[in-house]
Order: C-alpha cells, then sequence, then structure tokens
C-alpha cells in the first residue's frame, strides 16, 4: 500500500462472512473470494468507521454478483475458476482493449488469459459482466482500506491515539492531498462496479441489445478517462521519501539532541529554558491546559499538542 507523503513531502497537485476468514491469496476470485479479510485487516483503523459503509455497499455488489454465479457457485468447476481469476488478471487489458470487440464480454472471451471456455460449458455475457463488476468493488474496498492504513500508519509515526482529535485533523491536513486522490479513485471504482453489475441485470433479463452498448460505450469512456487520470497521478502515489518525517517530529528531533534525552522529564527541563527559540521552523511556547502550545512558522498558524500525544512521540523517537 502506499504511504502518505509529510507535510512537505505534499504537493499542490491531485497529490455475510466468517470472522476467521484469511486475506485472498493471487487474483481475485469471484466464486469464493469475499471482503472479510479487509474488514480483519483494517477494522482497528481509526478510519474504520467512516469507510465501513461504503464496504457494505461493496459487499451488496458481491452479494448481488453471486445470484448470477450460483449455478457455478456450487460446485466450482475448474474451468469456472479459471475463468474468474483470468477475468481479473486481465481487468486493465480488457478495459484497454474493448473498443476492438463488441463488447466488454467478447473483449473477456478473446483475452487467452482469462480461459473461458470457448464452447458450453462456459460463462452468459450476464455472468462475465458480474465478474467483472465483483472484482471491481474488491478493487474499490481495496481502495477505501489503504486509505484507512495510510492514516493509521501516520498516526502511529506521529504517536496521535484514535482520542486525539485537534492532532489527527492537523495531521489528515497535512497528507490532504493524498487522502483526496484515495478517496476519489475509491468513488470511481464503486462507479465503474455498480454500472457493471447494472450491465449484468441487463445481459440476464435480455433487453434490446442496444441499451447494453450503449452502457458499455459510456463505461469505456469513463475508463479512458480514468487511465488517463491514473497516469498523471502517478507522482502523488510515491509515498513518503525513506526516513522523512514531518516538521513537527523534526523540531522535536533537534530539541531532543539538545536535551541529550528524548525522555518527556528531559525534554521539558530542556523546553523550560528554549521556549520562544526555533527548532526546524516550529517555535514551542508554553505547556497549557496539558497541551503543548507552539508556533508553525511555515503555516503561519498556532497550534498544540496534547501532552499524552507528545508522550507517545518522544516514545517514537530515537534516544541519543
Amino acid at each position: 500500500m502506499a504511504t502518505p507523503p509529510a507535510s512537505d513531502e505534499q504537493t499542490d497537485g491531485p497529490d455475510d462472512g466468517s470472522e476467521t476468514a484469511v486475506p485472498a491469496a493471487g487474483p481475485f476470485n469471484a466464486l469464493t473470494d469475499d471482503l472479510n479479510d479487509l474488514r480483519i485487516q483494517h477494522q482497528h483503523c481509526w478510519l474504520w468507521p467512516q469507510i465501513s459503509l461504503e464496504i457494505d455497499r461493496l459487499d451488496d455488489v458481491l452479494k448481488d454478483g453471486r445470484h448470477l454465479l450460483e449455478p457455478l457457485a456450487t460446485d466450482c468447476p475448474d474451468w469456472a475458476i479459471k475463468a474468474c481469476t483470468g477475468i481479473a488478471r486481465s481487468n486493465p487489458a480488457i478495459h484497454q482493449h474493448v473498443e476492438r470487440y463488441d463488447s466488454y464480454a467478447q473483449a473477456a472471451r478473446s483475452l487467452w488469459t482469462t480461459f473461458i471456455p470457448a464452447t458450453s460449458p462456459t460463462l452468459t455475457d450476464a455472468q462475465i459482466y458480474a465478474i467483472m463488476a465483483m472484482h471491481e468493488a474488491r478493487i474499490a474496498a481495496e481502495a477505501y482500506c489503504e486509505i484507512a492504513a495510510g492514516i493509521e500508519q501516520e498516526m502511529v509515526q506521529a504517536g496521535v491515539g484514535h482520542d486525539d482529535e485537534d492532532e489527527i485533523v492537523e495531521l489528515r491536513g497535512d497528507i490532504a492531498g493524498w487522502e483526496r486522490w484515495h478517496w476519489h479513485y475509491a468513488a470511481q471504482q464503486v462507479g465503474t462496479a455498480e454500472r457493471f453489475l447494472l450491465m449484468a441485470s441487463f445481459a440476464a433479463t435480455a433487453p434490446d441489445s442496444s441499451v447494453i452498448k450503449q452502457a458499455e460505450a459510456q463505461i469505456a469512456t469513463l475508463e479512458r478517462k480514468a487511465r488517463a487520470a491514473r497516469a498523471e497521478m502517478v507522482p502523488y502515489r510515491q509515498g513518503r521519501k525513506r526516513g522523512a518525517v514531518n516538521r513537527l517530529t523534526r523540531a522535536l528531533m533537534a530539541v531532543v539532541k539538545e536535551a541529550g534525552s528524548s525522555e518527556y522529564a528531559a525534554v521539558i527541563a530542556y523546553l523550560d529554558g528554549a521556549y520562544d527559540d526555533e527548532f526546524e521552523g516550529i517555535i514551542f511556547r508554553d505547556i497549557v491546559n496539558d497541551r503543548l502550545e507552539y508556533s508553525d512558522l511555515s503555516k503561519n498558524r498556532e497550534t498544540s499538542i496534547a501532552i499524552d500525544t507528545l508522550k507517545r512521540k518522544l516514545q517514537q523517537l530515537p534516544d541519543v
């Protein structure tokens, strides 16, 4: 997963399942895989309550898709498993080459990596669309979980707890560009998943083929735009540079060096005689109501950090 960049690295650009489920290995298999592994891995994250409804929405896509795959789900024949995982592997190629074929279903059949049998038993068009919808839903869920994991990693590194509301607001401000891009990308994937599911429903009820072709043309256009946007956003998905830390952390590292210790008592004792001195663009002011107040000169802003958070942050720093 990509790691969000520190504040000084952020650019202005678009910078029903068992609790014992295990993470899916290999390509997504619409016949057997679900989102439970993502829940288990990320439900401890601070952001989880905010993304859990989106994960439930995506789970609905998987459940609806499975209704169309029920004839295959009972025995899970080997050819069907290969077809499902092949579609997942070939997803980018299917999107890229759909204009060469009459439809997404035909594009999927024409790509050898999908292993879709040319004769019966094989997948119907509706089943192909359902498999693609479920895979797109998995991609969207992973994107939402990437946001949660990235913020959680930043919080751990900064020593910020789940109850430190002000510090979380500050931290998210520093990585706003990174987070905004991922929210946008995840929302795009949700839309793609739900459109494929709608196409699966259309194909299953055999409507006028022009309706499906119109929907396919819309998806292909949106996917081209999304690919172009993803290409432009590559520089903003590179993550934190190795060893990089944010401005407050650098300031505290400077204080620890001067104090000769990362112990809280030693740091505060040193700051008692160094308030109003500048450390890496930060000026520490005073302790008021269990918060260390400071000025961030680069942002021309007065802010503070809770003492409990400061203690956790100091524990993350190497002693001298």
